[in-house]
């Protein structure tokens, strides 16, 4: 399983919201279940692609490497749309998987995070090609995502820490479910 995000910066900002907030929340679902004491049943990594701006070449790779060491991913969730506050999840999924997720989807609700759908995940997961394998992005509040985006202003002091840690505890509890309760 992988949560992930990606270092590419290239533009007149940093790059604080594409994608270092993604970059962050990766690693803070695996910050959260260390300090929660949640050992995962799946091995789950956070990686941190580059490259993603110009051919993908991170994505890339490392399904070069997962290939080359006979690995097999059965999840993974990318954040690549900024470090607001959540509203869901988009996923790559057949329809039992679909079906087995949307009952997830009321425990999600009270914090405003159901939008559940069928959709494209991210660029940098999009090439990991194992067998039975769940894609998911986060999919958090878009309309200010493009006052950011690629601009001068894509830096840190534009991230609201809050709508930061929302997104990392909403990605953490989706990857806990899919540790739980797998994929069919």
């Amino acid at each position: 399983m992988l949560v992930g995000g990606h270092l590419d910066s290239w533009d007149l900002g940093d790059g604080s919201h594409d994608d270092g907030a993604g970059c962050v929340q990766s690693m803070e679902v695996l910050h959260l279940f260390k300090t929660i004491g949640y050992k995962p049943k799946h091995t789950l990594r956070a990686v941190l692609f580059m490259n993603e701006e110009n051919g993908v070449k991170g994505g890339l790779q490392y399904e070069a490497e997962a290939q080359r060491k006979g690995e097999s991913h059965v999840f993974a969730l990318e954040s690549d749309a900024g470090g607001f506050a959540p509203r869901g999840f988009s996923f790559e999924i057949d329809d039992a998987n679909f079906s087995q997720v949307s009952l997830w989807k009321p425990l999600f609700e009270p914090y405003l995070i159901h939008l559940f759908r069928k959709g494209h995940s991210g660029v940098d997961i999009g090439p990991l090609k194992s067998p039975k394998i769940v894609k998911a992005g986060l999919q958090p509040d878009s309309q200010r995502y493009f006052d950011h985006h690629h601009a001068a202003n894509d830096t840190f002091d534009a991230v609201n820490k809050r709508e930061l840690e929302l997104g990392a505890a909403a990605m953490a509890s989706l990857v806990y479910l899919f540790d739980q309760y797998g994929i069919r």
